[in-house]
């Protein structure tokens, strides 16, 4: 029974020679520093190599031009009552507007257009000047990142018989070829994932437009141009629509013009021919042709006055886009300070460097406890059996 009970003695979990001293402590901190110190040379290759990656990345950052501009819109709108006076003349002649409803024309729709397909396409299509030479954005975009000359990663245009003497031509978007087409659906979804970032928030009363290249010319041209080709899709668009709905109302107004001016002829006629008339039965003509002239007379009246009211709607309803920041004045450059990367790599590589000698020594030192217990538990077994 005593055997037993020494058999299954639990033993405490630390003896007296495990527990932490405080001298022993600052012991292995010591001779960790000088594990570290004697092999300076690991230190140094870890500063070397984290050194020579900062200058790596200052290099491949280089240096980038940021355009910024704050915009927002300011909507004018007539009353409700102008608006449905001027809306009138659309249901009694049966022509069709386009209007904008609500809060259509904010922030926020124009925050998603200026990264349309549309509009960044009718801005590649747009003259600029980069570096002195004046082309379209389309081309000096492909110049900029030497999609013709190709890279190590990408081949060249310069290889391919088909791509090696094409170049942009000005035209509407509808002419483009399929080549053409697909090209710039290419520089398009590069604009969109690479170069531009519209921020939109609906608690301020701006957005602001962020154009990224490495060329200061075209960061600030492009943004420029986007903006333009926004602030006018309302004009070339809605407003186009509205101007052509007008357009038919005053041919409509003229054609009311010109039956009144008939019916006032008729009028005078008839009473000229009545004007010896002692009967009323002969009068009836010509009340018949006054009634129809007031009433023509009424419908003329309303229509022009409609016609007015309409143009001054579509004029105080068209919205405008404030541009607060020109492109030109806050345009900014952006790029890695080579002493600065040289530096923050120094002490990445002094950190890195002594966090792997540390954990170099603790593995060493756990391996060196494992082996003396070994040792230890074979020369008590060998005693034992002695």
């Amino acid at each position: 029974m005593a055997q037993d009970q020494q058999q299954y003695h639990i033993r405490p979990a630390y003896g007296e020679d495990d527990e932490i001293q405080i001298g022993t402590f600052f012991k292995g901190v010591n001779e960790t520093i000088w594990f570290i110190i004697k092999r300076w040379y690991i230190v140094l290759l870890f500063v070397a190599i984290f050194c020579g990656l900062g200058a790596m990345y200052s290099i491949w950052y280089g240096k980038k031009y940021i355009a910024t501009s704050s915009f927002g819109v300011e909507g004018q709108s007539a009353s409700s009552s102008l608006l449905s006076s001027a809306m009138s003349l659309a249901n009694a002649l049966g022509i069709q507007t386009s209007t904008s409803k609500g809060n259509t024309y904010n922030n926020n729709f124009f925050a998603t257009l200026i990264e349309s397909r549309k509009v960044i396409k009718e801005s590649l299509m747009t003259e600029g000047v980069m570096n002195g030479k004046k082309d379209l954005m389309a081309n000096h975009y492909i110049t900029l990142y030497k999609w013709r000359e190709g890279s190590l990663l990408h081949k060249g245009w310069n290889k391919s018989p088909g791509l090696k003497d094409f170049y942009f031509k000005k035209k509407p978007l509808d002419q483009f070829t399929p080549l053409e087409d697909s090209i710039s659906n290419i520089i398009y979804k590069s604009i969109v994932d690479n170069n531009i970032e519209i921020i939109y928030d609906e608690s301020t009363p701006f957005n602001i437009g962020i154009f990224t290249t490495r060329n200061r010319d075209y960061s600030m041209n492009m943004l420029k141009i986007l903006l333009d080709k926004a602030a006018s899709y309302y004009m070339e668009n809605v407003y186009a629509l509205n101007q052509k709905n007008m357009r038919i109302a005053e041919f409509r107004v003229d054609s009311l013009g010109r039956e009144l001016k008939k019916f006032d002829y008729r009028v005078a006629s008839l009473r000229d021919q009545s004007n010896n008339t002692i009967r009323q039965k002969g009068l009836l003509n010509v009340n018949n042709a006054a009634r129809e002239q007031t009433l023509l007379n009424a419908q003329y009246s309303a229509a022009v006055n409609n016609v007015e009211l309409a143009r001054v709607t579509i004029l105080t309803s068209v919205p405008v886009l404030q541009i607060i920041d020109d492109p030109a004045y806050s345009t900014e450059v952006s790029f890695v300070n080579m002493t600065i990367a040289i530096i923050v790599g120094l002490f990445l590589g002094i950190f890195f460097g002594s966090i792997y000698l540390f954990v170099r020594r603790a593995i060493n030192v756990s391996n060196e406890k494992i082996k003396n217990k070994l040792a230890q538990q074979q020369n008590n077994s060998g005693t034992a059996a002695a």
